[in-house]
């Protein structure tokens, strides 16, 4: 696979630049990198396209070639804690695209996609993969995959598979932009919100931060736990990633018992 290799310049230094044709997932190819090259401490790659581009529980994402942004930021020996370290990276991505639409109804929607709403609909406008590699008990790596839809769409579809309709740069500003130029707004804004961990307070900060940027926290809304619908409130998402909600009472006849339970993101699904 042909790569071009070049450098950009950040707030913090030069960071080196891995840029692709069509790639399966610049996640996977990230990884791979990892494996077999002797890494800078931070790279980034994207890629004009992505043939197997993913989000969470596995669901695709989907962009047409030099369109959207396909970006993943590999950082080796990332600030703990892990949970903490998501918390800033969705954090810096929001804080770059405010930054770049001057948009303002930009939210997080736990626990790692990016939404605007519009006459109270929302639509989700950029998501994030968070990879981890480990060495034994150390963590050597994180690897952020971010997904950002830039361009209009020449042939926009119903997807019926997405619950939450799509937006993008275009639609927020009414102008074209490369997806190349969204890259060192968004990479200077992770590389604050990450630095941020390793200050005194940095970690508690992160979390309140989070939480007060998070779609839907404080109403009711319908989720999906073991399978069945449930009423409930997303009330904060706790230091170990897990979100804290409380349940309506008629909750206790469908497999929850307890009012208020713990849940880590791949233990609840958004019904809307």
């Amino acid at each position: 696979m042909n790569a071009n290799v070049s450098e950009i310049t950040t707030e913090r230094g030069l960071v080196k630049r891995i840029s692709l044709g069509s790639v399966g997932s610049t996640n996977d190819y990230a990884i791979n990198f990892l494996r077999t090259e002797n890494t800078d401490k931070e790279t980034i790659v994207v890629a004009e396209s992505q043939e197997k581009g993913k989000g969470q529980r596995g669901k695709p994402w989907i962009s047409a070639p030099g369109r959207d942004l396909c970006m993943s930021w590999i950082l080796k020996t990332p600030p703990q804690p892990p949970a903490v370290f998501n918390m800033a990276a969705a954090l810096g991505v929001l804080d770059g695209l405010r930054k770049i639409t001057g948009n303002t109804d930009i939210s997080i929607k736990w626990p790692n996609d990016i939404i605007v709403v519009h006459n109270n609909v929302p639509k989700k406008i950029s998501g994030l993969l968070i990879e981890n590699i480990w060495r034994g008990d150390v963590w050597a790596a994180a690897i952020v995959g971010i997904g950002v839809n830039v361009g209009k769409e020449s042939d926009p579809k119903h997807r019926p598979q997405f619950k939450l309709p799509a937006t993008s740069i275009f639609d927020l500003i009414s102008k074209h932009m490369s997806p190349a130029s969204l890259e060192v707004v968004i990479l200077n804004a992770l590389q604050h919100r990450v630095n941020n961990l390793r200050h005194t307070g940095g970690i508690q900060n992160t979390v309140s931060a989070f939480n007060s940027e998070l779609f839907g926290i404080h109403s009711e809304r319908v989720y999906t736990v073991n399978e069945t619908n449930h009423t409930g409130v997303l009330k904060k998402v706790e230091e170990d990633g897990r979100a804290v909600f409380s349940w309506s009472k008629n909750n206790t006849r469908n497999n929850i018992q307890n009012p208020e339970t713990h849940l880590h993101s791949s233990e609840v699904i958004w019904s809307w």
